[in-house]
């Protein structure tokens, strides 16, 4: 909502500081005029996209945010879209639930997967200085009950960011997807099996 009334904010900046600048400097020829609209809304893009990246940082930084998957790529690179209400990294402070699904399924969790609540054993961050380099969050996960603690290692530009998981017997998955805060995050939790 914050980011639609800012874009709106500047649409309406821009609507009211065309027509000052034509009358005032009748000079300014059509071509002029879009490449100051151009530099307008790349500043706007810019600004909004550091805007977000610090909302990520703090996030991250806080250890309170949500991973949620669009596609989740096999072993085999196989690509599948993935519903991103099922399928998520969810991480509170100390703790993590990782969950998969695949609709249509019949899963231990009751949605089509597995649910899988457990506590971080190792998180480290590096963040990087600007929106258009990789930032990185390593992290090893305990599932209760479960054998193996999975690898995790999240990269992400903004809110956009790719999952590597590493199990302990070298399977690996990927996942693309976003990250957002815990009340922005849509997702179902499943029945975790321990």
């Amino acid at each position: 909502m914050k980011k639609l009334l800012y874009i709106f904010s500047i649409v309406i900046a821009i609507a009211v500081a065309f027509p000052a600048t034509a009358q005032n400097n009748q000079n300014i020829s059509k071509k002029e005029l879009r490449k100051l609209e151009k530099k307008w809304k790349k500043e706007a893009k810019a600004k909004a996209e550091k805007e977000e990246f610090e909302k990520i940082k703090k996030l991250v930084n806080d250890t309170s945010f949500v991973f949620i998957a669009n596609r989740l790529y096999g072993n085999n690179g196989i690509l599948f879209n993935v519903n991103p209400l099922l399928n998520f990294l969810a991480v509170n402070k100390k703790e993590a639930i990782y969950q998969f699904a695949f609709q249509g399924l019949v899963g231990w969790n009751g949605v089509g997967g597995a649910t899988f609540k457990g506590d971080l054993v190792k998180y480290e961050v590096k963040l990087a200085k600007n929106t258009n380099k990789a930032s990185y969050i390593k992290m090893i996960f305990r599932p209760r009950g479960v054998g193996g603690l999975p690898y995790i290692n999240i990269t992400f530009f903004g809110k956009e960011a790719t999952m590597d998981i590493t199990f302990d017997d070298g399977t690996r998955i990927r996942l693309d997807g976003e990250l957002k805060s815990v009340n922005d995050a849509n997702i179902f939790i499943g029945q975790s099996i321990f």
